[in-house]
């Protein structure tokens, strides 16, 4: 072949390559490049995460207040099992004996009898965040139990205490302590107990770990309180959130609203006949006298116990399932859907603590005013 013809050969062939082929070994092409790998699909924290739930209970004992406290732990797993009841919640037969038929006779709308984790799953080895949980006055470490599966499937661990004495099983006894501020300050040191154990290493199954400079506080009623004054006590935590009851307030004093230097998310139910109109009130100057960021969702149409999974479970807990009555108005009116309340509670939780324990973008995304329907009005302070 002519030199000069080489290069109209090429281009003729690269131009038809299957009339220019051969069999011989130099005539085969380059093999074509690994096709990309699919894009990560963003976070979705409006919806259950990626991970399995497992769920398992345990105890603490402090000896040095002669206390023991029934534990729950949520963390993630792999591999996807069994629901379990809530039943299985119950510590021993009698605390089952009594809350089996609350179950059986408690509005099935507003009670969940399972949950969305499977009980004693192998977990998911690693170092995760941890976000502890304080109960509401006499309700259960399991109050809101999918919320904490919420965070868990998004790859958080949940710690939360039964305040001894102070439970569901108490109030059904008629044996419960009153809401002061002595109360409050037991419960403060029930969770910063609960904290320097997980740390120790002594609480979270087999192969998980909580990530120290990774810790949130969340409770819901009285448990926001006691988150107050935990994440103003304890320099440990670098995120709080409260549901439905202002952590400063006149009725159980204690906590000073403008000492918490952590991020601060509250939650406020428009129609919370527990804590009433005055509360919402106080609730809505902590988060103006909060140091910022500070975060506030107002459920409209929610109850007290509509953040919970046992709205309804008993008389005392009823406001937040079905029809109420409107506290300014008096007007009848129906309470926000429990499901749908779990389900936004769930997601202002979840995108607080992965924006500021993960510092993630796509948590940052939802803390935002258009992020959000007309069941549920946010604000921000920044």
């Amino acid at each position: 072949m002519k030199p000069y013809l080489f290069p109209f050969f090429l281009a003729a062939c690269l131009l038809f390559a299957s009339s220019c082929s051969d069999d011989t070994e130099g005539g085969d092409t380059e093999p074509p490049p690994d096709p990309e790998p699919p894009a990560e699909t963003p976070a979705d924290f409006t919806e259950r995460g990626p991970l399995e739930v497992g769920v398992t209970t345990t105890s603490l004992a402090d000896s040095s207040r002669d206390r023991t406290l029934a534990l729950e732990v949520w963390y993630p797993t792999e591999d996807a099992g069994d629901a379990s009841a809530v039943l299985d919640f119950a510590v021993d037969s009698d605390q089952a004996q009594a809350l089996g038929p609350l179950l059986e006779a408690a509005p099935s709308d507003c009670v969940a009898t399972s949950t969305g984790a499977t009980r004693d799953a192998s977990p998911l080895e690693g170092s995760y965040p941890v976000v502890f949980y304080s109960h509401c006055y006499t309700c259960t470490r399991w109050s809101a139990h999918a919320v904490m599966e919420r965070l868990a499937s998004h790859g958080f661990v949940v710690v939360a205490p039964d305040h001894t004495s102070d439970t569901l099983f108490d109030r059904l006894e008629v044996d419960f302590p009153p809401l002061d501020a002595d109360l409050v300050a037991l419960r403060i040191a029930d969770v910063r107990f609960v904290i320097d154990e997980v740390l120790d290493g002594g609480v979270l199954p087999s192969g998980v770990a909580a990530d120290a400079a990774r810790l949130g506080m969340l409770g819901h009623s009285l448990g926001s309180v006691t988150s107050g004054g935990v994440a103003e006590q304890d320099d440990r935590i670098s995120a709080v959130a409260g549901l439905a009851a202002p952590m400063e307030n006149p009725l159980t004093p204690g906590v000073d609203i403008e000492a918490i230097n952590v991020p601060l998310a509250l939650l406020l139910a428009t129609e919370d006949n527990s804590i009433g109109l005055a509360g919402n009130v106080v609730l809505q100057a902590n988060f103006e006298n909060a140091n910022p960021p500070a975060y506030r969702l107002d459920l409209i149409d929610g109850g007290h116990w509509s953040v919970t999974n046992i709205a309804g479970i008993d008389t005392a807990y009823e406001p937040g399932c079905g029809d109420g009555t409107r506290q300014e108005s008096g007007e009848p009116f129906t309470y926000l859907d429990v499901d749908r309340a779990n389900d936004l509670t769930a997601t202002f939780v979840t995108a607080f603590f992965v924006a500021h324990l993960d510092e993630d973008d796509a948590g940052f995304d939802l803390l935002d005013e258009s992020a959000w329907s007309d069941d549920a009005v946010f604000e921000a302070r920044e």
